[in-house]
Formats: C-alpha cells, sequence, structure tokens
C-alpha cells in the first residue's frame, strides 16, 4: 500500500531483488526437500524461474505497470543500436 501512495507521488525505482531472490531460493530450497538427490539445475531452477515470474507479475500488477506494451512502438534491433551509439556506447549488431 506505501509502495502505490509513493508512485502516486512520484516514486520511479522499486528495488524487488530481494523479493526475486527469496522466492527463488524458497522454490530452491523445497524442490531439494522433496528429492535431494537430484541435482540436475534443470529441476530446481524451472520451479525457481516460475517463483520469479510470479514475483513479478504480482509486482508489476501493484505497481501499475501490467497492460502498457500497447503504449510503445516496438523498436528493430538495428534501430535501437542507432540510439546507443547515439547515446554514446559502443555496439555492434550481427
Amino acid at each position: 500500500r506505501e509502495i502505490q501512495e509513493g508512485i502516486k507521488h512520484g516514486v520511479r525505482k522499486i528495488n524487488v531483488d530481494t523479493d526475486l531472490r527469496l522466492a527463488a531460493t524458497g522454490a530452491i530450497r523445497k524442490a531439494f526437500a522433496e528429492d535431494p538427490s537430484e541435482f540436475d539445475p534443470r529441476y530446481y531452477l524451472k520451479p525457481a524461474r516460475a517463483a520469479m515470474q510470479k514475483v513479478v507479475k504480482a509486482r508489476m500488477e501493484a505497481f501499475g505497470q501490467a497492460g502498457h506494451a500497447k503504449d510503445y512502438d516496438p523498436i528493430s534491433l538495428p534501430d535501437m543500436a542507432v540510439r546507443y551509439k547515439e547515446q554514446g556506447h559502443q555496439l555492434t549488431v550481427t
């Protein structure tokens, strides 16, 4: 609730890395608890990724970011490279 109020008053940067790390770590711990003999990263990273996606979706909806993709025109990779170059970045597109 406080974050939504902050957004209304101009807050534009919100860190959610800790939430993502906690979600991923919790999912990995659960996977190992369910099958301690399973060590293939594909086994435990899949639920970790799903847990992180769930957090991202919830945060984007809570922060009012969801549903705005249509508000922006797509930019091709070559056009994006031009933008970066104009800003002084060294890039090559292959």
